[in-house]
């Protein structure tokens, strides 16, 4: 079992992942193939993975065609309306690659609800071992973690425990009818 990076160590990783405030690859996202691309993906570089590797690794390329990540990232991990996979550094921060795939961000719908910890584990270790990347396996155990922590901590705004509802009233601008603190009421004072 591998052991988890400190919250430092994995901030000064972010950090030294960046250029000049942008993700690696995020400066030329829409590159084209070359006109014969190297299919440097999962099969060629099984050779140095265990047999859990391999077999998360062939079911991940299963889930990446099955739930159409290709139409968004490629095929042979260049991008293209998503960010490219191949030689992507980012790609390390395994809670940062689950978090993508059950959340979602921008155009990437969320995955969580449509696929189980298995699947997610096995397309997470299929770009993190594609195209370049040498990342290492991610375990469902972990994508179950990072699940559960994600239940734990909701969108700004929203209840942190299921069934309770946020404290207070929600604080309304200043609008036509309101003055300085009286944020929220009714104009008139009704």
């Amino acid at each position: 079992m591998k052991s988890v990076p400190s919250i430092a160590a994995r901030t000064a990783l972010l950090l030294s992942l960046t250029v000049a405030g942008a993700p690696v690859g995020a400066q030329n996202q829409s590159a084209q193939p070359p006109a014969q691309p190297n299919n440097n993906n999962a099969q060629n570089q099984q050779g140095n993975s265990s047999p859990n590797e391999q077999a998360l690794i062939a079911q991940g390329e299963k889930v990446y065609k099955d739930a159409r990540c290709y139409a968004c990232h490629g095929q042979f991990g260049f991008g293209g309306a998503g960010p490219r996979f191949r030689q992507d550094r980012f790609l390390a921060l395994t809670d940062y690659v689950v978090g993508q795939i059950i959340l979602g961000r921008d155009i990437m719908p969320a995955f969580g609800d449509t696929l189980n910890d298995q699947q997610i584990a096995a397309v997470a270790t299929y770009i993190r071992n594609s195209w370049g990347n040498d990342f290492g396996e991610v375990q469902p155990q972990e994508v179950a973690e990072l699940r559960k922590d994600v239940r734990l901590h909701p969108p700004q705004g929203e209840a942190h425990l299921p069934g309770a509802t946020s404290s207070g009233p929600t604080p309304q601008p200043p609008g036509p009818g309101t003055t300085t603190g009286q944020q929220g009421s009714q104009p008139n004072g009704k």
